[in-house]
């Protein structure tokens, strides 16, 4: 029995292109650490496995301009001028698509299938929940949910009320917070907490005091709660 569903296959809402969602988790629980047992959806392109897409551009379908893309980051580093500007240059997605990703990509779902189970789920296991249509992600949202968004500026802006804003410095937090959003900020160890804003409590900084599918802060506006903040992690990050 597959351990998921598919609830969307479909044109995407970034480019027009195909891509699937695919909602893991619903036979067998995550092993995911820091989220728990969760719910994950994937959005992934249909044209390329996850690790081609992230070399060939195909991710773009799934992933938007998001400055974390690694074809990005390398073109970042390839237009750096000098070799201090080239070591500051590094990769910072979070997700290691090479495992679980193209896993979930290469296995076979049934569509429009129902969770047996009911724990929270974690929009954007990998991918852009925005390239999804925003009545589907709504319709999954009814038993705690966690999300966010690199495309806050120009997504349909009734994800405020699910997705969290995800900035990468003061001046996005400033601009997202002036347009809505709730925010969730990656900051450098050396960075100062904002007034607003509560270290992640199920990060390491935060002392692991709780884990994603019991905090459900990230929730968009759906939680009157302050912003969240969290030191910076991606792969590259040592």
């Amino acid at each position: 029995m597959a351990n998921g569903f598919m609830p969307y296959n479909g044109p995407s809402e970034i480019d027009g292109k195909p891509i699937k969602g695919i909602i893991t988790g619903t036979n067998n629980p995550s092993l995911n650490v820091k989220t728990s047992d969760m719910l994950q959806l994937f959005i992934m392109p249909t044209a390329s496995k996850p690790s081609d897409a992230i070399r060939n551009g195909d991710d773009s379908s799934v992933c938007g301009d998001c400055a974390h893309r690694p074809i990005l980051v390398a073109a970042a580093k390839a237009a750096a001028k000098t070799q201090a500007e080239k070591d500051a240059v590094v990769a910072t997605c979070y997700v290691e698509v090479g495992k679980s990703v193209n896993a979930v990509y290469k296995a076979t779902y049934p569509e429009h299938g129902e969770a047996k189970r009911k724990p929270p789920v974690r929009f954007g296991a990998w991918g852009e929940p925005t390239a999804i249509p925003f009545d589907i992600i709504a319709g999954y949202t009814s038993d705690g949910h966690t999300g966010y968004t690199h495309r806050w500026r120009e997504c349909d802006q009734r994800f405020r009320q699910y997705l969290m804003a995800s900035v990468d410095s003061a001046e996005e937090y400033a601009e997202a917070s002036a347009m809505g959003w709730r925010c969730f900020r990656v900051r450098k160890a050396n960075e100062p907490i904002l007034p607003n804003e509560i270290m992640c409590p199920a990060s390491k900084e935060g002392g692991f005091k709780t884990t994603c599918n019991v905090c459900l802060l990230c929730a968009g506006t759906s939680k009157p709660a302050k912003d969240i903040v969290i030191i910076e992690h991606g792969i590259g990050i040592k």
